[in-house]
């Protein structure tokens, strides 16, 4: 079949294949290649939770908690809250803010992640919210990100996906016109052919 078709529908069908490669590529390498856990220990009833990563917020959940009466007269609230987020290779800043009635706190910290790998971020909130990384270090300090968390890369991947698509659709295209248009001209022949054995018989 494909040996019937033109030169130009063969070429179509070459820069199609080239395009869904570069899609998957591209779709591989923008993908998100490490992931950040959160445990959050809360002394609430209920409060709202706010994660943002280089400035974008990437997660809101509502915190909920179980009451409890310590030494059988004081009630206590408290709970765990738990989240896995997906997080590019490189160095990024973690904030957290958390919010409930007379209580509104903000901390940020930073961390390398590594491809493959699993972060867990410790949050307290206690009198004063606080942030540990648990496990190994992993690095916290005042450095600038590095290349793998410049904020382009997250949506390159978007990008190269609409116009490898573009290309696919514009390819199929010609692949379909030039089938049929090869179709055509194949039942006319062969109408012809037919014609012709009538005839002569």
């Amino acid at each position: 079949m494909v040996g019937r078709l033109s030169p130009k529908a063969r070429f179509a069908i070459s820069i199609g294949l080239v395009a869904m490669l570069l899609l998957g590529i591209s779709a591989f390498l923008s993908a998100p290649s490490a992931t950040l856990k959160l445990v959050c220990h809360h002394e609430f009833r209920s409060a709202e939770i706010t994660i943002s990563i280089d400035g974008e917020v990437v997660l809101t959940g509502t915190l909920t908690g179980a009451v409890k009466k310590w030494l059988g007269v004081v009630e206590r609230a408290g709970g765990t809250y738990t989240r896995i987020i997906p997080v590019s290779s490189g160095r990024h800043r973690v904030e957290v803010r958390l919010r409930a009635p007379g209580y509104d706190r903000t901390r940020s910290i930073e961390a390398d992640f590594s491809r493959g790998t699993s972060s867990t971020l410790s949050i307290d909130s206690g009198r004063d919210l606080s942030l540990v990384w648990r496990g190994a270090d992993r690095g916290v300090g005042g450095t600038e990100p590095d290349g793998g968390s410049f904020p382009w890369l997250k949506y390159a991947g978007s990008i190269f996906g609409t116009i490898f698509a573009s290309i696919i659709s514009a390819s199929i295209g010609v692949f379909v016109q030039d089938f049929l248009r090869a179709r055509k001209a194949q039942l006319a022949e062969e109408k012809n052919n037919r014609r012709q054995n009538s005839d002569s018989a």
